[in-house]
């Protein structure tokens, strides 16, 4: 970004570059999931779709845009790992002029699987900036009084951090609280405030907003 500004969070590269970018690791079992693979999931929500639509929802001007981009390559692998999951399947069809495309849905699992994770509040601050905002973009749109919720409970687990966060501070022996570890959790601890301090205004937007009553 120019000028030092902070972006959308931006998925780049191969397959398997950019899920390291994102800080995906080979895991045994169960494969984990991105949140880039539960804002298709979320898209899907809304009925099927071709490839092109969902890429543009990860366009500057696009509905995800100014959250998440996702370069088109990754994305279709993110499709077919869902598939191969049982949360996605695809269908070809024809296009204009004779070229073939896939069409994209959620199955029924995938649904539940994707409400599950926008139901939960995200366990770190550091994950407000892209899982938290995905999750709320597609719980306002569904229902305000989800969104609701949503920020309530993400407003309790950063409450719950930043008690933790002040104990360890709290913890320190004086002759460490000014090093590197005083600092690091001093520094966690304000971006925790701070974020405490937009979640309540975002709850007191919401909570403005017709028929958005706590669903808590």
């Amino acid at each position: 970004m120019e000028n030092g500004e902070e972006g959308p969070g931006d998925v780049r590269g191969g397959a398997d570059q950019a899920l390291a970018m994102a800080g995906a690791r080979p895991q045994r079992g169960a494969p984990r999931h991105e949140v880039a693979e539960y804002a298709l999931m979320g898209l899907l929500r809304d009925g099927p779709a071709h490839g092109y639509r969902l890429a543009a929802a990860f366009e500057p001007v696009g509905r995800l845009g100014q959250i998440l981009r996702l370069k088109m390559s990754l994305m279709y692998a993110y499709l077919h790992k869902l598939e191969r999951q049982g949360w996605v399947t695809a269908r070809t069809e024809a296009g204009e002029g004779g070229r073939q495309r896939r069409e994209f849905a959620i199955t029924p699992a995938g649904e539940t699987a994707f409400d599950r994770w926008v139901a939960e509040p995200v366990g770190a601050t550091r994950e407000v900036r892209l899982d938290f905002m995905v999750k709320l973009a597609f719980a306002s749109e569904r229902d305000q009084r989800i969104a609701v919720a949503l920020v309530g409970r993400q407003t309790q687990a950063a409450s719950d951090r930043l008690e933790r966060l002040r104990a360890q501070l709290a913890r320190l022996p004086a002759s460490e609280r000014d090093g590197v570890v005083g600092l690091v959790l001093g520094h966690r601890a304000r971006q925790t405030e701070a974020t405490l301090i937009w979640l309540a205004e975002v709850r007191e937007r919401l909570g403005a907003s017709p028929g958005a009553k706590s669903a808590e």
